[in-house]
């Protein structure tokens, strides 16, 4: 029965407050004055209130309405507050001030979703909105969405360098600033017109959904002048749905009063754009939610903008008339004094009944406005392009939207009751897995990212979520909600940018050519490459801090700097090749190309440069080659004339320092013959020595050649040469260089000629440093030289140098500089070199020194050490029989008496055929000789070939001897492939004949 009493007393209370409002309710002054202040400029963001004005909507409702045009130092709320304006149009951040004490009230909604975007060109290279920390923002502290926005992402106003907001997104281009807070049906307009890319990032993508543009006033004004604010209400909401359903003659209207400085297209645009976030079709326009509200201001406390709990819904204006309760209370009580006693129950069962119905009528409109709700949400999430899902505690997908759907490739009813981890691509699970755990046990509340998913039948897609947990009252989790936005075109044409950016700078580090980039206009180098940096003698970075302008080594007539300038006159690309010293000291010798091109309409100064000190080097050294090849031929037709001066010249020397070497054999220690015999056989040997080196110059001439070290013949013939001067020698080889197959005679005279050569060059003292090296030369070589093994050694001294007239003839016979020469020193080193296969070159800078580069053919084969050959230190035991056949008769006496004196057994006889008839007599008697000595050369009877063939068919191993003035012949050096077991050059001494003996006969040989 209470109950019932109190729900009468309630409709009797209804019904008195009606009355009494309509009795003291009266109409707005005609013609009052107000005004409206707009939060920025002129645009198509505030044609409704254009329209009704221009319209008369304000008009027919008793107002004189003035619209204040706003702007980004415009501060709307402070305006209203303070009475400067009755009206205002604000945004969501409207609660945060009502948080500050402004009692400001929301009269209507017009964009059911913020137009605020943060606008950035694509050349500033940000790529995310935690980016912006630090650059330069045309700002406006309008919209609480936006602070939102950079906070979730770290971001705060003392992050961020102000500049001036002049509403104009051509700053952005002009590049005098970074981000800019801006509208989304407006300044990219602009920036699309001016073909500038740019990236917009709204907060809808980042799941951050707040109203955009209302109109408000203050709760005072509400309750002094309720009449006029509804009839403003009225009028506002009017124009509203008139400018939306006539944009063309709404957009004539703001280009005739309001705005000029927009085009029509500009402003149509903006109101196709604007209907989008009005949805007029879907939501009554001025509608607003007080769960919006809720949700909005839920979002202010969790970044700490508004304290927990705060109760944002006295910002929504009720336009349904209200009053004063207490005053409705006393009003009840008055009349019910007055009605009369007996009418009581009868009322009472009648305010109940009313009361009831009212309920019921309440209920049945909350429903209808729950399920209109219900259909409003869900026609938006059915036309949004982003997919809205939503997960249980489990995993499993319980709603979703169409795009959802759509974008993970499969049906609704595929889609439903699926695993959202299903739907992850491999690449990303593990950590898209984590994610999900971390927001349903709560480590974080909401988390943004970009993540990759599957679609379909093997395809998938790069999406943008921004997932939030959705809790019950007691804190426990619901659900996750998501929203995704396919940003795949954005991720493909960021990951073809940076493919393209890597194929640049691969083939900037790939490329051998050095390359360097200018500004065409201040001249600073703004790109090069690593090979740029190691051809200059610098780092890369040291190189962008060059100026071209500014170079030294740029100038000059006909330089670098004016072929430069020609370039970026006339746009023809240039070569030059110039000797310079970069900047940092290297002496250089290089090919240069310059080009032009353009970027972003700016010249620039493509060089490509090519480090040729080393080709043109090479190409001088090539033409010594050349000029040394020439002094070849020439050194061949003197070979011949002195090869044969050297034949009989040695025959003669034979018997010479045969006798001499016997008479001191058979002479006492103390007779007073043997000091001159000493001298005689000293100047024999000089002469001996001239002679060996007119052999070098014999045409076909060939060395006789063993396996032996260069290492330690180099060591010996620089230990030998220095002793007793001031010069001092250095051996640079290592244990690893190759061995050799050569005559070590001619090579040890061949190093002591160009040793010789170089004391000579330091009569003050100095160093000669001897270096080897292997070198692997391959066919068609620069030097000419056969392709195989070599080993070079490069003797060089720090003397006076060779001049460049005098380098081309010093390997000339008999060409000298020094008073006491005979010119043949480096004639025979180039003939010695040359008949082994090899080449010697020289290179000299006067006052500098010169050095000498020998290559000779090597085994491939290195060797640390070379056993020495060993020597018998006695003769064989008992002697033996040797054969001794030369035409000259002087020798044949010569060579038996030493034979007679070192104890053989010697036969003589002046040719071949008499050495194979004694060696045939010796075999039929079942005996043989132990050796045979046989000239090789034998004028007008059988030489020592045809003779030592003969012999060996009757005795395969017979010993065999041969000997010759005239080593040009080729069995001298490849003795063993006729048969012969040694050498015996002529001229010759009792102790050489002794050597070659122990060498070829066996220590126990004794006569058959």
């Amino acid at each position: 029965m209470k109950a019932a009493q109190r729900a009468g007393r309630r409709g009797w209370a209804t019904l008195l407050t009606l009355a009494l409002l309509l009795a003291l309710a009266h109409p707005a002054r005609a013609n009052e004055r107000v005004t409206l202040q707009l939060k920025w400029l002129h645009h198509f963001q505030f044609a409704g209130y254009y329209a009704a004005l221009e319209k008369g909507f304000y008009r027919e409702a008793g107002l004189d309405v003035t619209i204040r045009e706003g702007g980004p130092d415009v501060e709307v709320e402070n305006a209203v507050t303070s009475g400067r304006a009755d009206f205002g149009v604000g945004t969501s951040a409207l609660l945060l001030h009502r948080a500050h004490g402004d009692d400001l009230v929301v009269l209507g909604q017009i964009f059911q979703h913020s137009p605020a975007i943060l606008l950035t060109p694509r050349k500033t290279g940000i790529q995310k909105v935690a980016d912006m920390k630090g650059r330069r923002f045309m700002y406006s502290n309008q919209h609480g969405d936006m602070l939102t926005l950079l906070k979730n992402n770290g971001i705060e106003e003392k992050d961020i360098v102000k500049v001036e907001h002049r509403g104009d997104a051509r700053d952005l281009i002009a590049g005098k600033a970074d981000v800019m807070m801006a509208y989304s049906f407006n300044e990219p307009y602009i920036l699309e017109r001016a073909g500038e890319p740019y990236l917009a990032f709204s907060p809808l993508t980042y799941g951050i959904d707040f109203y955009g543009d209302n109109f408000f006033t203050t709760r005072s004004n509400i309750n002094s002048r309720p009449a006029l604010v509804r009839a403003f209400r009225e009028a506002s909401l009017k124009g509203w749905r008139y400018a939306l359903s006539h944009k063309d003659e709404i957009a004539g209207l703001i280009l005739a009063k309001y705005s000029r400085e927009r085009s029509r297209d500009w402003l149509l645009f903006e109101a196709n754009q604007m209907e989008a976030l009005i949805q007029p079709t879907l939501v009554e326009v001025g509608y607003q939610s007080p769960t919006r509200w809720r949700h909005i201001a839920e979002t202010f406390a969790g970044m700490g903008m508004l304290p927990p709990g705060f109760d944002p819904t006295g910002i929504i204006y009720d336009p349904r008339p209200g009053g004063n309760y207490r005053f409705l209370l006393g009003a009840l009580l008055i009349c019910a004094a007055v009605i009369a006693f007996l009418c009581a129950i009868v009322m009472k069962f009648r305010q109940l009944n009313t009361v009831l119905q009212a309920e019921i009528g309440e209920r049945k409109s909350a429903e209808a406005a729950l399920k209109e709700s219900e259909q409003q949400l869900r026609v938006t999430f059915e036309t949004l392009q982003a997919g809205i899902v939503m997960v249980d505690p489990q995993g499993v997908i319980r709603f979703a939207n169409n795009r959802m759907a759509e974008m993970f490739g499969c049906s609704m009813e595929q889609l439903i009751g699926s695993s959202y981890t299903s739907h992850l691509h491999p690449d990303q699970l593990a950590s898209g897995s984590e994610l999900m755990r971390r927001l349903m046990v709560g480590e974080v509340s909401h988390a943004s990212t970009e993540r990759h998913y599957l679609s379909g039948n093997g395809g998938s897609f790069w999406g943008y979520l921004s997932g939030r947990r959705l809790e019950a009252p007691d804190g426990s989790l619901r659900a996750l909600v998501g929203i995704i936005s396919d940003i795949t075109a954005r991720i493909e044409a960021e990951q073809a940018r940076g493919k393209a950016l890597m194929l640049v700078e691969t083939l900037l580090a790939q490329s051998p050519m050095g390359i360097v980039v200018f500004d065409g206009d201040s001249g600073n180098c703004i790109r090069a490459n690593q090979a740029a940096a190691e051809i200059l003698g610098g780092s890369v970075a040291e190189l962008l801090g060059q100026n071209f302008r500014q170079l030294p080594s740029w100038g000059g007539e006909g330089g670098m700097l004016e072929q430069a300038g020609l370039v970026l006159a006339d746009g023809t690309p240039r070569a030059l090749e110039r000797e310079l010293q970069s900047t940092f000291g290297k002496e250089l010798t290089l090919r240069s190309y310059l080009s032009r091109f353009q970027v972003e309409e700016r010249a620039h100064l493509l060089v490509m440069v090519q480090d040729i000190t080393e080709e043109k080097r090479l190409d001088r050294e090539n033409k010594r080659i050349e000029a040394q090849m020439l002094n070849m031929q020439k050194l061949e037709s003197l070979g011949v004339l002195a090869g044969g001066i050297a034949h009989d010249f040695n025959n003669i020397l034979t018997g010479i320092v045969g006798n001499i070497s016997f008479a001191q054999m058979v002479l006492e220690k103390e007779h007073k013959a043997k000091g001159p015999l000493n001298k005689a056989e000293k100047a024999c040997q000089r002469a001996a020595e001239l002679a060996g080196q007119l052999l070098t110059f014999a045409r076909g001439g060939q060395p006789i050649k063993k396996v032996f070290s260069v290492k330690q013949l180099a060591a010996e013939s620089l230990s030998l040469v220095l002793r007793g001067t001031n010069v001092k020698g250095r051996i640079e080889i290592a244990d690893t260089l190759d061995i050799v197959e050569a005559d070590e005679g001619q090579m040890n005279q061949a190093f002591n000629n160009i040793i010789i050569n170089a004391v000579h060059a330091m009569p003050g003292g100095g160093t000669l440093t001897i270096t080897g090296s292997n070198e692997l030369m391959e066919p068609e070589n620069r030097l000419g030289l056969a392709p195989g093994h070599y080993v070079r050694l490069d003797f060089s001294d720090e003397g006076c140098g060779i001049s460049e007239n005098d380098l081309k003839k010093i390997f000339d016979p008999y060409f000298t500089t020094k008073a006491s020469g005979t010119g043949l020193g480096l004639a025979s080193t180039h003939s010695i070199v040359t008949r082994h296969g090899g080449l010697i070159l020289a290179d000299s800078t006067p006052g500098r020194g010169t050095t000498f580069t020998i290559y000779l053919p090597s085994l491939g084969q290195s060797a640390a050490q070379l056993a020495k050959e060993q020597e018998s230190s006695h003769a064989p035991a008992g002697g033996g029989s040797v054969v001794v056949m030369d035409d000259e008769e002087l020798i044949r006496d010569l060579t038996g008496a030493m034979l007679e004196q070192l104890g053989y057994t010697p036969t003589t006889c002046c040719e071949g055929s008499e050495a194979v008839e004694l060696y045939r007599a010796a075999r039929r008697n079942g005996e043989r000789y132990d050796a045979v000595i046989m000239d090789l050369t034998i004028p007008g009877g059988m030489g020592g070939k045809e003779a030592a063939q003969r012999i060996l068919e009757l005795d395969p191993q017979a010993c065999l001897i041969v000997s010759s003035g005239y080593s040009n012949d080729p069995v001298m050096s490849e003795y063993k492939q006729h048969g012969f077991r040694a050498t015996l050059a002529k001229p010759y001494t009792v102790q050489e004949v002794a050597r070659v003996l122990r060498e070829v006969l066996p220590a126990a040989a004794g006569t058959d």
